[in-house]
């Protein structure tokens, strides 16, 4: 009896990660694609220069144009996703709350617990 209950429980804190999993594999592919193009923008105006990879950041030349382009765009979205993460733990209420914090109140429910069913 008590199995079931933990593995009901499991269960329900899993309901909904597919969603949110799709909705970051799309945040994910919005954010590269939009870095790629302003990569290639910064290439284009001459703003960013392949010598500053080749030479500065000691880069073989055999990388082509491209692969800088790629290079960039990796890096540029992992600085989106860290902006974001602070974003989330200064926003929201999930992301501010302290851990540690003694509460007569439980945020999961306990799955042994038989007096509410």
């Amino acid at each position: 009896m008590r199995l079931e209950k933990k593995h009901a429980e499991e269960i329900a804190k899993r309901k909904g990660l597919t969603g949110k999993t799709l909705v970051q594999v799309v945040w994910l592919l919005v954010t590269g694609t939009l870095a790629y193009f302003f990569a290639g923008y910064l290439f284009d105006q001459g703003l960013v220069s392949t010598g500053l990879f080749y030479n500065q950041l000691y880069i073989p030349r055999a990388v082509p144009l491209w692969g800088l382009k790629l290079i960039m765009t990796l890096g540029m979205v992992i600085v989106m996703q860290v902006v974001f993460s602070f974003g989330y733990i200064i926003a929201s209420p999930e992301g501010r709350r302290r851990t540690g914090d003694p509460t007569l109140k439980s945020r999961n429910k306990d799955p042994f617990d038989d007096r509410f069913g």
